[in-house]
Parts: structure tokens; sequence; C-alpha cells
């Protein structure tokens, strides 16, 4: 079977209507209630599948290895709010240092050092 052959016969798998709504037999209790059938892993090696929560709360912070970084100013990882909105967590900074300039909740103003 050509690499060709076997992207096409894997896509049309994926594509199917069961795999599309969900719906098969064997499926796991926890498959038909969340919707996410964790066993397309096997079929796409290094996959990964998520379910649920990240039980990091409304704001948790954006690990590395997901867009997240420490900033070089007070070394506090990003949040997932930082990223809400136009620009990014640089842009903001700039903003409110434009906005509200002196004040000392504002990182960019802080001159002191410390985190």
């Amino acid at each position: 079977m050509s690499v060709q052959e076997e992207i096409n016969k894997l896509e049309a798998s994926i594509n199917s209507p069961s795999a599309i709504s969900g719906s098969g037999k064997g499926q796991s209790d926890s498959t038909i209630d969340s919707g996410v059938n964790e066993g397309v892993t096997s079929q796409f090696p290094g996959s990964t599948v998520q379910v649920g929560g990240t039980g990091r709360g409304e704001n948790p912070p954006i690990p590395d290895e997901e867009g997240g970084e420490q900033s070089k100013t007070t070394g506090r990882q990003t949040h997932a709010n930082d990223f809400e909105g136009e620009g990014g967590p640089e842009d903001k900074v700039k903003v409110a240092e434009a906005q509200r300039p002196g004040d000392q909740d504002v990182t960019g103003n802080d001159r002191s050092g410390r985190s």
C-alpha cells in the first residue's frame, strides 16, 4: 500500500459518520457522555486526547510548551487572560503604561527590580 493510499484510508476512517458523531458499537460510557473518542489515538501515532478540564481554574497559567512564557521583567508565567482581546501580553503592558503612567500596579512602571 502506498503512502497516499494509507493517508486516504485514514482520512476516510476519521471522517466516517460514526467517527464524527461519536456513535458506534463498543464505545465506552465516557466516550458516549463526552463525545470524545480516545480510541482514535491508536490510528494516529503520537497523538493525544485530553478529556475534561485542566483543573486550573478560570485563568490558568499557560505552560511554555503551549505558547506561554515567563516575563523577563516579573518572572511571572503568562496566564490565559493575557491573550484575551487584541495584542499579546507585551502589548497589554505598553497600553497599561500609557493609560496609567506612574501606577505601581502596572508592571512596566515598576523599576524596583522586584516581581
